[in-house]
Parts: structure tokens; C-alpha cells; sequence
């Protein structure tokens, strides 16, 4: 009982050894290995975790929390078909389990189950911290009726929000008349780039400009593809346009660097619970694209300097990075990659960015990667050349197709 309430209380480390010691004493009580693995998870040990809930499906089948939490450690890992199976088991034991709803339908969508995927999807919106529902008025959620005024928000990350947006012209078409809340961050690219009212107001209490509006509907962004991508349909179309007095300058800065390419590069994607591991590389590991005949400028939202240094020490290449790049305005961001020649990521919102404007992306996706660019094919949402992994990362690959591009005319 104190390790559940430490647990409760968010404090797994404490928790964690409770219930390790509980487990000694009672080392066949289900119930115990499973809030273990529940700690194991909120202190990121994916494999710990693993074992816990693994014995206490053994020491009890019928656990369904147990099933759930295994189908949550496959998605983290990349293993659809896992968290597919694992999240079966869960929901024939407690149907509508909510979070195994959700993360097998992330792995349908991994497949390109679409319609079965997005109905999964859509399950925790309101009732979990990362998918929080905005609520204007009396308004009830959109149920695709057409011809309504709609307040659209979003409710993720700055990746998912700029890849969902790219559905609200589709909102706007089949509606009287759309208002967009996001992310401060994006107010201006947005506001810029969408034909309807956009306001960036999305985590404050406040909102003066609604001053007593009323909306027919409300819908999230992560909500629309279940109304206009069910079926695979994906127009692939950029939308984004990125502020033209910001542009000159960074044509500016980058033109007086010289004559040669200017590529960009982001080698860090995603937090722990979403893969950092497996979709980050190195920067040395870059060496290869990094001797082709460029200039290259880092698009790292975190700071890169110490590796820079490094790596212009060791191996005498510089690599360009304005932190002023990455403020808390992303025109800023987006200004950049929008006069760049060519942009290299891995699976990361710049990357995203980049597919949203029409640059030309070269994308390094992992062997198991998160379910926004599938197990196989091509990139749903934009127009991404995709090098996956296979065994190990297609960098020589890369960097011989990056030669043959820019490669100068003989004489």
C-alpha cells in the first residue's frame, strides 16, 4: 500500500524500492509486480518495466493493466505488431481499455490501417496530460457536419500540430467560417499560411479574442484525420509560408557565405518516450555527408555547441549554428529551412517543417520508427525522401547521392 501511494504521489524512485522489497517477501502477488512496472516506466527503465509486467501476466493472465503496459513498452520500442497483440490481450480482458485502445491504434497507423487507426487515436483526447481538450463555450466536439463555425485547436507537440494543420484547409472548405488557437510558437507562420483567423493562445487561461464568440463545434487537429484522411488519401501538399522579411535575411547571411550548397542538418529527434534513442545518431556519425563539398548549418533545437567545437577540432569541419534560429517564434525556423538548398534530419519537427514548406528533405528513419512514417513506403503527410534503416543507417548512401547532386560539371 505505501509503494501504490508513492506511486500515486509521482514519487517512483521511492516507490520503485517499496515495492522491489515487496516483491521479495511476496514474490507471487501479481498486483505488486505490476505497479513495479508501472514505476519502472515512469522512471524510463523500458526493459525493467518489460520484466515486471511479464511476471505478473505469468503469475496472472487475466491482468489486463498488465497487457496494457507491455503494448505501451512494444509502441516505445517501435514493435507494432507486439503492442498490436499485447493490446488485444488487454482490451478482451477490460474492453474499452482506453490507453491500449490508443496505442494500437498508433500501431495500426504504423501499418496504414488508417480508419481503424485514427478511431484508436482519437480515444484519449481530454483525458490524458499531452492531448488536452480546449473547450470555448458550450460548444459539443465536431462530428464532421458540414457548414458550421468551428474553433479548431491544438492539443501536441509542435510537430504534430504543424502536421495536422496541414488538414485545415480542408476544415476551411467544408465549413462556414474556421478560428485556429495553437501554440504561441506558431502563431505567425500559421496566421500567415492558413486563410481563416488564427490566434496563438493555446496554453493560456485568457482569450480576449473570444469575447463572447460562440462556435458550433470544436475539434482538434489530431482529431481531424479521422474526418479527411481515413482512407490513405494524402494530397502530400506543402502549405506553410514562411515570413518573406525574414527570408531576405537569412539570404542575406547565407549568400555571404559563399557560392557552395548550404545544407541543413538535425541528428536529435523526439524525448524518451518517443524514441530519442533510437532516432538520434551522432554527429560524428555524419563525417561522411559532412566531407561532401557544402556548408552545412545546424537546425538543433537544443544547443549543439560543445559537438560543433568538437567536431571542427577533430576533424576540421564547421558546421554553422545561430541560436537565433531556434527562438521561441519558429518563422524564424521556418525562414531558414525555407532558404536552404537541401535539408538532412532525422525524424524530428524540423523535418516536418521542411515537408510543410516544399523543401527538399532527406530523411534518416529508423529501423522502427515512430508510427508517423510507417513500417515501409513512402511518407504520408509531405513530400520526404525517406532513407530508412536496414541493419545499419544509409549514410554512405546519403552522402554519395549529396556528392552526385551537387556534383560540378566536368572542365
Amino acid at each position: 500500500m505505501l509503494g501504490f501511494i508513492l506511486l500515486k504521489a509521482e514519487k517512483p524512485g521511492l516507490a520503485f524500492q517499496v515495492l522491489k522489497r515487496c516483491s521479495e517477501i511476496v514474490p507471487k502477488d501479481a498486483a505488486v509486480w505490476h505497479n513495479l512496472g508501472k514505476c519502472c516506466m515512469d522512471l524510463r527503465h523500458n526493459d525493467n518495466a518489460e520484466r515486471a509486467w511479464k511476471e505478473a501476466v505469468t503469475l496472472d493472465p487475466k491482468w489486463a493493466g498488465s497487457w496494457d503496459g507491455l503494448g505501451l513498452v512494444a509502441l516505445r520500442r517501435g514493435d507494432f505488431a507486439k503492442t498490436i497483440e499485447y493490446c488485444d490481450r488487454a482490451i478482451a480482458l477490460e474492453p474499452g481499455m482506453m490507453d491500449s485502445m490508443v496505442n494500437r491504434g498508433m500501431a495500426y497507423l504504423a501499418f496504414r490501417r488508417w480508419e481503424e487507426g485514427w478511431e484508436g487515436y482519437r480515444q484519449n483526447l481530454g483525458s490524458n496530460k499531452d492531448r488536452k481538450e480546449r473547450i470555448f463555450g458550450d460548444e459539443p466536439r465536431w462530428d464532421g457536419t458540414r457548414g458550421l463555425n468551428i474553433a479548431c485547436y491544438g492539443e501536441q507537440g509542435i510537430g504534430d500540430e504543424l502536421t495536422f494543420a496541414s488538414i485545415i484547409p480542408d476544415l476551411i472548405r467544408d465549413s462556414d467560417s474556421v478560428v485556429v488557437e495553437c501554440d504561441k510558437r506558431l502563431e505567425g507562420l500559421l496566421k500567415r499560411s492558413l486563410p481563416c483567423d488564427v490566434h496563438g493562445t493555446r496554453y493560456k487561461e485568457e482569450r480576449p479574442w473570444l469575447n463572447g464568440t460562440k462556435f458550433d463545434a470544436r475539434v482538434a487537429m489530431g482529431d481531424l484525420p479521422r474526418f479527411y484522411r481515413a482512407t490513405g488519401s494524402f494530397p502530400r501538399v506543402p502549405y506553410l509560408k514562411a515570413s518573406p522579411e525574414m527570408r531576405l535575411q537569412w539570404r542575406a547571411l547565407l549568400d555571404s557565405m559563399g557560392m557552395r550548397p548550404k545544407i541543413g542538418i538535425a541528428w536529435t529527434g523526439g524525448i524518451t518516450e518517443t524514441g530519442k534513442e533510437r532516432r538520434s545518431i551522432k554527429l560524428e556519425q555524419l563525417l561522411p555527408v559532412l566531407k561532401c563539398d557544402a556548408d552545412f548549418i545546424s537546425l538543433q533545437y537544443l544547443d549543439p555547441m560543445e559537438e560543433l567545437e568538437q567536431l571542427e577540432e577533430t576533424h576540421g569541419i564547421k558546421v554553422h549554428h545561430w541560436s537565433w534560429a531556434h527562438a521561441q517564434d519558429y518563422d524564424q525556423t521556418a525562414a531558414l529551412v525555407a532558404e536552404l538548398d537541401l535539408v538532412i534530419s532525422v525524424t524530428t519537427t524540423v523535418a516536418l517543417t521542411a515537408g510543410a514548406l516544399g523543401k527538399e528533405c532527406w530523411v534518416l528513419v529508423p529501423e522502427r520508427p515512430i508510427w508517423m512514417y510507417c513500417t515501409e513506403g513512402e511518407f504520408p503527410w509531405f513530400d520526404l525522401k525517406l532513407f530508412r534503416q536496414n541493419g545499419k543507417w544509409p549514410i554512405d548512401e546519403m552522402a554519395e547521392k549529396l556528392r552526385e547532386k551537387y556534383a560540378r560539371p566536368a572542365g
